[in-house]
């Protein structure tokens, strides 16, 4: 197989998942081979986000040097290629279009499309439409490599022998990174912080009246503000960001909501493979609306699967 998919990945592990998830499938249906790109969009972003997809069992290999497009003369080279795509009869890049809203939708019309030998695809693809088919391939790809250790983990037995609900905040949404944190965004995120547990506790009440014996366990990026009598529910914080381990938190945390028997998840890319790589068949999933939220939308008009259940 000559032909190639290079995968440009960006942002957080959640965002990575379903990059490599849509990418993975359209690799098979398109009878090409995946690379990956795990460096060009990281490098000016150190401190912000970086590449964790072998926190995995992936069987993809990490994209040559060559085809990558690091340093200065690298992002020149990237412009030129964008520049004189539309001019080549095989198109060298496949990017995900936006609409002038920025907002994405299902995109399969690479179907009917000719590509060259070396296709580079850049996007989020944050729909499960890219991969349903391809849905337990991808499961076994995102298989955690550190699983027996990550079952030492002291919250493990207790929300796997319990009516376990994982619930995530997203806390500071507007006023992290650099030149963000004023009064106007802090006040955008405590605004943001509010309507999720507004909507969480309503969830909840759902939970409660299908499973009398539910459990909840809640996860949250920072704990700092967040009052137990704030809640219509109990629950256990899973925090373990401050303790002194060898892995990546961000896989542990993952592989802990995942396996929790249903689930409470918010706009969030996170917590929504957490949801889905549940095993659990009897697995409620509770999401929000696409209006709920006043000042955060989703990406991508396709994100939320149609069996989950919406309020």
């Amino acid at each position: 197989m000559n032909k190639r998919i290079i995968l440009r990945l960006s942002n957080e592990i959640g965002n990575q998942m379903f990059m490599y998830a849509s990418a993975y499938s359209l690799s098979k249906e398109m009878n090409r081979e995946l690379f990956l790109d795990n460096e060009t969009a990281f490098l000016s972003k150190k401190n912000i986000s970086k590449y964790a997809l072998d926190n995995f069992k992936i069987t993809s290999h990490i994209v040559e040097d060559k085809y990558k497009f690091k340093n200065f003369s690298g992002y020149l080279k990237r412009k030129f290629l964008l520049k004189i795509n539309s001019l080549r009869s095989k198109k060298k890049f496949f990017i995900e279009k936006k609409n002038i809203n920025k907002v994405t939708s299902f995109d399969n019309s690479f179907v009917n499309k000719t590509f060259h030998d070396h296709l580079y695809l850049e996007g989020h693809f944050e729909s499960q439409k890219y991969f349903i088919n391809h849905s337990d391939e991808i499961k076994n790809q995102f298989q955690f490599i550190n699983y027996h250790e990550f079952k030492n983990n002291s919250f493990f037995n207790e929300i796997c022998n319990s009516n376990s609900v994982s619930v995530c905040i997203r806390q500071n949404r507007f006023n992290e990174g650099r030149g963000k944190n004023n009064l106007e965004n802090i006040n955008k995120s405590s605004k943001y912080s509010l309507e999720q547990i507004n909507y969480i506790n309503k969830a909840s009440s759902i939970i409660k009246s299908k499973i009398p014996n539910a459990k909840f366990y809640l996860w949250s990026n920072d704990f700092s503000n967040l009052k137990k009598e704030n809640f219509n529910f109990k629950f256990t914080a899973v925090n373990i960001s401050n303790h002194d381990i060898k892995f990546d938190i961000r896989a542990l945390n993952l592989f802990l909501i995942s396996n929790c028997k249903h689930f409470i998840v918010t706009p969030s890319t996170f917590n929504w493979w957490g949801a889905w790589l549940s095993n659990n068949k009897d697995k409620i999933i509770i999401r929000p609306n696409d209006n709920y939220f006043s000042l955060f939308k989703i990406n991508n008009l396709d994100f939320w699967p149609e069996t989950w259940l919406k309020i």
